[in-house]
């Protein structure tokens, strides 16, 4: 009987634990661009800038980029925002092991991120002369530990190569 109510209690904690880190989990990473499906918020077009992009790419050239998120939202804890960028040409490079990592190909903040709206990183530009698509989406998060009130913003910039 003991070991019954040891292995149910073992299972709920499982459970509760499953549940609360994938409700909250994305505080150490938006590992996709479904940002708008669960933080309820007002999805605003221009929040979110990346700074350092070359008018035209030197294919195999690295730049060091910057997402910038600007919102008047303020935070009520450390958790002020987070977000995700992919390229379809070239590759991600993770400047700043604190507060970005690559997660499947996307490039996202961490836990410590979470604390920032501006994160810098490298792009290496391709090495065949391409259009490369980059695509960000950001999260202003109001700190509530909550998925409403949070403010969205995402773009997409094409960058062509020098001709």
């Amino acid at each position: 009987m003991k070991r019954i109510i040891f292995f149910l209690v073992v299972i709920l904690f499982a459970i509760i634990v499953l549940n609360v880190s994938t409700g909250y989990g994305h505080r150490n990473s938006a590992p996709t661009f479904e940002c708008i499906s669960c933080h309820e918020g007002e999805m605003v077009q221009d929040m979110v800038k990346v700074q350092g992009l070359p008018k035209a790419y030197t294919p195999g050239k690295s730049y060091t980029l910057t997402v910038i998120v600007t919102s008047d939202l303020e935070s009520m804890s450390e958790s002020k925002g987070g977000f995700a960028v992919e390229t379809s040409a070239g590759k991600l490079i993770v400047k700043d092991k604190k507060n970005t990592q690559l997660s499947n190909g996307i490039l996202t903040h961490t836990q410590e991120g979470s604390g920032l709206r501006k994160w810098t990183f490298n792009w290496k530009a391709p090495s065949e002369k391409i259009d490369s698509n980059i695509t960000v989406m950001a999260v202003a998060a109001n700190g509530d530990y909550s998925a409403s009130g949070d403010k969205v913003g995402a773009n997409s910039y094409t960058i062509k190569p020098v001709k």
